[in-house]
């Protein structure tokens, strides 16, 4: 299914368990990815996406609706 840009960024916006894969894999700030002052969270960009499959992702959409 095709989430819309509003959509990731809304409903990841809220989201306490949000944790962005840069973050994760250890990267942290660099010139090779974004800062996290400048980067928008979106649900896709985070670790626990799994392409649309995150159960917070899935009530929060079903509630978006």
């Amino acid at each position: 299914m095709n989430y819309t840009e509003k959509q990731l960024k809304s409903i990841a916006k809220e989201c306490t368990e949000f944790e962005h894969i840069i973050n994760a894999m250890g990267y942290g700030c660099s010139l090779l990815n974004v800062s996290p002052d400048e980067y928008e969270r979106r649900c896709s960009d985070c670790i626990n996406w799994f392409d649309g499959s995150c159960k917070i992702f899935k009530k929060e959409f079903s509630q978006y609706q």
